[in-house]
């Protein structure tokens, strides 16, 4: 009985270690558009203006020194694409996966990449 205790208490600690999204780090974001000259726009007002860094943590985003907190922050998965879903309250903002490295958010005319460049 008391094995069977210990296993339950074990498997309960690897599943809460596990419960982060993959996702966290240090991201640069750039602005991108479907429309070629729109983007060659903002590729050239990106190089004046510089890049911006958000962090991606277990449960919030942080940019410009401040925090935003979220309630949870997980991957889901919907026809055949994934993406990084970000829950406050009753909301969720929901970014797509490009790949394990770059995430975008938009889709329309203009849209945000973000891509990692370290692990937090």
């Amino acid at each position: 009985m008391k094995s069977l205790k210990y296993g339950a208490c074990l498997a309960l600690t690897l599943l809460l270690t596990a419960c982060d999204h993959g996702f966290e780090g240090v991201y640069e974001t750039r602005a991108d558009s479907s429309n070629e000259m729109m983007s060659q726009l903002m590729s050239d007002f990106s190089g004046l203006v510089g890049s911006e860094q958000i962090v991606i943590g277990t449960d919030y985003i942080e940019h410009n020194g401040e925090r935003t907190r979220f309630d949870d922050i997980f991957v889901r998965e919907s026809a055949g694409k994934r993406y990084l879903v970000f829950v406050q309250g009753e909301k969720e903002e929901v970014w797509t996966i490009v790949d394990d490295n770059t995430l975008m958010k938009g889709n329309g005319l203009v849209k945000v990449l973000m891509e990692r460049v370290s692990d937090e």
